[in-house]
């Protein structure tokens, strides 16, 4: 896997939420919805979008874990309903480039915590983060961020 790392910055974001189970079928029909307020609302090309699984589910119940799809927007910019501002914290972060399907994902999850230990790596206490601009999504891929000291 190729790692580079990188210095995000602090971000103001408009995002929608989902409360519940962690899985493919709630993500992709709250990115679907996301995408849709953020073209009519003119955030979505040129953007860069996140996703953020807010809880861990191995201690949150699974019925109370959040899932944020975000996107970065400046700080001028009007959010409208259904959306929610807030405040991305940014920071250092192992980013790793990858094809956004089931099996590279997987693959991924898979491998991560032994490849940031062999690159001597020590992971801080933020989630792990899915970025995406909308040529990556064009192109069926993403990024996976792991928050690092």
């Amino acid at each position: 896997m190729k790692i580079t790392i990188e210095e995000v910055p602090e971000s103001r974001i408009a995002y929608f939420r989902n409360v519940g189970e962690y899985g493919e079928k709630q993500n992709k029909k709250l990115m679907e919805n996301f995408k849709k307020w953020a073209k009519l609302n003119g955030v979505f090309d040129d953007s860069i979008i996140l996703g953020i699984p807010q809880d861990n589910p191995e201690i949150t119940p699974k019925e109370e874990c959040r899932y944020d799809v975000c996107v970065v927007i400046n700080k001028d910019f009007n959010v409208t309903k259904p959306a929610h501002i807030g405040e991305f914290s940014g920071g250092k972060y192992a980013v790793f480039l990858l094809d956004h399907t089931k099996e590279a994902v997987s693959e991924f999850w898979g491998n991560i915590f032994s490849e940031i230990e062999r690159n001597n790596l020590s992971i801080r206490e933020q989630p792990i983060i899915e970025r995406y601009t909308s040529q990556m999504i064009d192109n069926h891929l993403c990024e996976i961020l792991v928050p690092i000291q």
